[in-house]
């Protein structure tokens, strides 16, 4: 089989290089392939217009495309909103990328700065807490954005208990006007505010401040 790159095209400003591949059987077939590499593996690999490659060099140029495909992706993704590394990877895999190829792109954009889990777990916890989540709330929301746990826990233990009772008042009034005197009522008001996190030591404090 004859192999040969019949293009090659500057793309994103010249950060990655477009090459047009045609691969020629011994009957006379052909088929042709495009590939996505970034520029400077283009240049390492020493490849230009009419370059002829073997086959263990062309598949490992499929395997770098794919790579290449990916980070681009990824990026496209992270332009819109912040991800985790395997919340990432999942959003590639649903576009279509394979799984190892998915994962080295989040690695890879990880290196290059553009995802930053310590930094995006502190500004979803600060957005958490101006939507009054307690706590736990909070958590479940970070573990299912699929930030590392560690991460998780560490950003939670920076919270003051003032601030969270302080929040649990808030979201008290926000929703309520006063705390009813029947128990199902009252059972019902826990439960919501349960729900939106808080632990029953909280509550009490903030329900001491309020039916005062």
């Amino acid at each position: 089989m004859r192999i040969e790159i019949i293009s090659a095209s500057a793309m994103s400003g010249g950060a990655e290089m477009l090459l047009g591949v045609k691969l020629t059987g011994e009957g006379g077939n052909s088929e042709r392939r495009k590939l996505l590499l970034f520029t400077e593996q283009y240049m390492e690999l020493g490849l230009k217009k009419g370059s002829v490659i073997d086959e263990d060099t062309f598949e490992a140029l499929e395997e770098l495309s794919k790579k290449c495909v990916a980070i681009r992706r990824g990026g496209e993704l992270l332009s819109y909103s912040a991800s985790s590394k395997l919340r990432l990877a999942q959003r590639l895999r649903q576009k279509g990328i394979d799984r190892e190829s998915a994962r080295d792109a989040a690695e890879s954009l990880e290196k290059m700065g553009l995802i930053n889990e310590a930094l995006d777990v502190e500004r979803a916890t600060e957005a958490c807490l101006k939507k009054l989540w307690g706590k736990k709330r909070i958590y479940r929301e970070l573990c299912a954005k699929g930030y590392e746990r560690a991460l998780i826990e560490a950003e939670l233990e920076k919270i003051d208990e003032e601030t969270l009772v302080n929040n649990c008042i808030a979201l008290f009034r926000k929703k309520h006007k006063v705390f009813p005197d029947d128990p199902d009522s009252q059972k019902k008001i826990i439960a919501s505010l349960v729900k939106y996190g808080y632990g029953f030591s909280e509550i009490k404090q903030a329900l001491d401040v309020i039916v005062k």
